[in-house]
């Protein structure tokens, strides 16, 4: 299937020490059938030097 980001929903992000926490909703669309395809995910980031990581 070919799906196209459409929008971020409600991104919740907490920062503690050098690690960020995000929580959030991600809505693509169905190209063919015009239906929306919704994702959530839960991410930890961690900063490494100048960049952040996903670590979990």
């Amino acid at each position: 299937k070919e799906y196209i980001f459409q929008e971020l929903v409600n991104p919740i992000h907490n920062r503690k020490d050098n690690q960020v926490t995000v929580s959030l909703t991600v809505e693509y669309i169905d190209q063919q059938t015009k239906a929306t395809q919704v994702s959530q995910f839960d991410l930890v980031l961690e900063k490494n030097g100048s960049n952040w990581k996903i670590i979990e």
